[in-house]
This record gives C-alpha cells, sequence and structure tokens, in this order.
C-alpha cells in the first residue's frame, strides 16, 4: 500500500511540473548520445586523415565508399545471386564466368537476362554516375578542377592534342609524330601538342624534345597515390588527360598506336564539340574485359554490359563542359586514383584476355571504367559518340626511327 501511495504521488508530480519530466527522461538520452560521439577514436589513416583536413570538399551528389567497405562487398554479392528474383517471366542467359567471380559467390556461370538495360531517363542515369563512389581522390580533386561546382571555361575550337610514351614505346611514338608532323601539322599552323614523359631515358628525353615540336612535360607521380605509378595499371592516362583538359578546355587523346588517315579534321572537332566526347568503339563485350572488383566498386550489374562493346581509349577527344566534367571525368579520374577500383594488387598481369568467352577473364583498366561510364550515359545510342572509321588507324607495334631521319636530314643541310 506504501509503494501505490508514493507512486501515485509521483505521477502527480511529474504531470504538475512537465519540466522535471524533461530532466529525468530526456537529459540521460543526450549523456549517451554525447558519449557516443566523443569516445570515437580519431582516424589513425593517413589517407582518410588527409581527406578530412583537405580544402577540397565533396561534389554535390557524390558519396564517400572506402575500398574495403565489407558490408559494400555483401551488398554486391547479394545483388547478383538475386538477379534471377527480379523478373522470372523473362528469358535467362548463362554466361561463363572465370575464376575472379569465384570471392562473389559466382563458381561456373552468372545468369542474365537476355534484355537487361539501363532503366530510367538519361538525367536518371547521370545521377547514377555521380553516385558512384569517389574512394580516395577527395585530396586530389581540388588540384584537378573536379572538387566544387563547375566553373566556366573559354570555348576553344581547336584540341589540344596529347600522349604519352615510355621507353618501350620510344620506336612507336617517333611513328605518331611522324605522322602528326606531315597529315595533321600542315593543316592547322598553330596546333598544340603535349608530350608527356612517363619512363624515357635521359636520351630519349632529349631527342623528344629537340624533335617532337611540341610541349615536353614530365608525368608529376609523385603527387598522386603509390599504384598510379604501375604503368601497366593506365591510372595516368585518365589523370594527364584532366589535367590539360583543365588547363585548355579541349583535348584530343592519341596512343603510340593512332595513326591519322586525314588533316581534314574540322567535323571531327565540331562532332566531339557537340557530343562532349568521340571516342573508338571496341570489339569484345565489357564484361569479358572487366574484372568484377570494378563493377563491384561502382555499384553496377555485369550483367548490364556482358554484350556491349568497349570502348578504347587509344583515340578520343573531349570537350570541357559541365556535362563531361561531372558525369565522364570526375568518376574516371576518382576510380584511377583509388586502388581497388580501376586498379587493384595483381591486376596489372590480366591485361592479356586469353579466354574471351568468360567474363572477367582479363581487366583495361581506363578502358573498362570509361566503358562503363558511356553506356549508361548513351545506352542505346552510344554509335552518335563514335569516331568513324574514315579518320584514323591502328598500327600497334608500327615503329619508326624518325628522329635519327631528322637528325641525318638536319646533317645533309647543314653540308
Amino acid at each position: 500500500m506504501y509503494f501505490l501511495h508514493w507512486r501515485s504521488l509521483q505521477q502527480r508530480k511529474v504531470q504538475r511540473n512537465p519540466k522535471l519530466f524533461i530532466t529525468l527522461f530526456i537529459c540521460p538520452v543526450l549523456i549517451m548520445i554525447l558519449y557516443g560521439i566523443y569516445s570515437i577514436e580519431p582516424d589513425m589513416n593517413p589517407i582518410t586523415s588527409a581527406r578530412k583536413n583537405s580544402k577540397a570538399s565533396l561534389p554535390t551528389g557524390y558519396t564517400f565508399i572506402h575500398k574495403s567497405n565489407s558490408s559494400f562487398e555483401d551488398e554486391f554479392s547479394t545483388s547478383i545471386k538475386n538477379h534471377t528474383e527480379k523478373n522470372r517471366q523473362r528469358r535467362l542467359k548463362t554466361y561463363s564466368v572465370s575464376d575472379r567471380y569465384t570471392k562473389f559467390g559466382m563458381r561456373d556461370s552468372l545468369l542474365c537476362w537476355e534484355d537487361s538495360k539501363f532503366m530510367g531517363s538519361f538525367e536518371e542515369n547521370c545521377n547514377f554516375i555521380k553516385r558512384y563512389p569517389i574512394g580516395d581522390s577527395l585530396p586530389y580533386l581540388q588540384e584537378l578542377g573536379l572538387a566544387g561546382d563547375f566553373v566556366d571555361f573559354p570555348n576553344p575550337r581547336i584540341p589540344v592534342i596529347v600522349t604519352a610514351a615510355s621507353s618501350n614505346h620510344f620506336l612507336e611514338v617517333q611513328a605518331l609524330m611522324q605522322n602528326l608532323h606531315s597529315v595533321v601539322f600542315p593543316k592547322y599552323k598553330n596546333l598544340k601538342f603535349i608530350f608527356y614523359d612517363i619512363g624515357l631515358n635521359e636520351n630519349e628525353k632529349e631527342m623528344v624534345k629537340k624533335h617532337c615540336r611540341c610541349e615536353f612535360r614530365s608525368f608529376p607521380f609523385e603527387k598522386y597515390p603509390e599504384h598510379v605509378q604501375i604503368l601497366k595499371g593506365y591510372t595516368f592516362k585518365p589523370l594527364l588527360t584532366q589535367t590539360v583538359l583543365n588547363e585548355y578546355g579541349f583535348v584530343m587523346w592519341m596512343d603510340a598506336s593512332i595513326r591519322l588517315r586525314t588533316g581534314k579534321l574540322d567535323s571531327l572537332f565540331e562532332m566531339a564539340m557537340k557530343k562532349g566526347i568521340t571516342i573508338i568503339e571496341g570489339d569484345l563485350g565489357v564484361g569479358h574485359r572487366t574484372d568484377p572488383s570494378t563493377f563491384k566498386f561502382l555499384r553496377e550489374d555485369p550483367c548490364l554490359f556482358v554484350d556491349k562493346n568497349e570502348t578504347q581509349t587509344g583515340f578520343f577527344l573531349i570537350y570541357r563542359t559541365r556535362f563531361t566534367i561531372e558525369t565522364i571525368m570526375r568518376p574516371w579520374v576518382s576510380c584511377a586514383l583509388t586502388s581497388g577500383c580501376m586498379y587493384f594488387p595483381g591486376s596489372q598481369d590480366r591485361i592479356n584476355c586469353v579466354s574471351p568467352n568468360e567474363l572477367g577473364t582479363c581487366h583495361r583498366f581506363d578502358q573498362s571504367v570509361l566503358s562503363i561510364i558511356l553506356w549508361r550515359l548513351y545506352d542505346p545510342d552510344i554509335g552518335r559518340v563514335y569516331i568513324p572509321g574514315t579518320f584514323f588507324e591502328v598500327h600497334r607495334s608500327h615503329t619508326a626511327r624518325y628522329f635519327e631521319y631528322l637528325e641525318k636530314k638536319s646533317k645533309l643541310l647543314i653540308v
């Protein structure tokens, strides 16, 4: 009886004094929340610490997911396993997969709908790309002009030609320069040409500076994450493309194997300015030439890309607009800067596609990622951004001793 009487008195006190009720019940909750916030250990990871201390701001619409997020890997695995549950009335097709898929629960095959396609409007697919994780790239985006809002840029009419080479492509890049000097330079007198050294010896550097009729630059590997130094990871290509794009607004990238058939390129330039990007069509499906780790990182379903031909990054033109910066360059560069997206340990040994019938049998790095981006943007009309074959040829391993020829020619003129 005494207990019941005491309880009744307490209830009446609370009713008469609502402030007492708040104090008794709300304050303990606030104390628990504050304790949870201030008891979190400081971030000792140098990469994430740099990101927090960086002046770069997270671009609008983008998310940050660290490459080691195990729950995200589980999410990807579940999405693949449940693919057949989406619509049982549609026809399924079985694709054999490489052993790289075993870590995601796929041992022998992957079931995909025959009519798998990107859903939603063009705007929705643009926003999907903007939600790609940016990984560890945030500290570098400010300098590359990819953090914060887009800034308008003067509209150039002619692109800057950009290429890069190391010693193993020294003779091949000479053949490219011979092609440019004889076919393109006579047509465009003020054309700018930038050559990036990514591994030449001292003698080769001097020869390029003397004969290339270009601006010679050394790629600053020391500024970027360690994995960028691995040339067969091809992460340097998005980075130097964005560097020049940020300076001049219009870039024509050419691998050492590209040969132009004509110097009349005005229509190609106009096409690039209108579409934002023009690029070479590849041969095999993106799904066959992309490691599942890349699909996992980007939150993309590999079934959407199995029958879509890759695009080749050996020759492309890109024009600087808000659209190309936010939906092409920013995700491409962010992926290049994050180990586990475009490059991951051991992937440099998987560039040769020895079993083209299996999904994920090889990995094409910058080419794989840009293909994923462009298919999501332009499907089903991606053909409108392909460079017509009338403009170029691809001559891999075609070499020339062009600099030696120029040296001999110079000596003859002196005599």
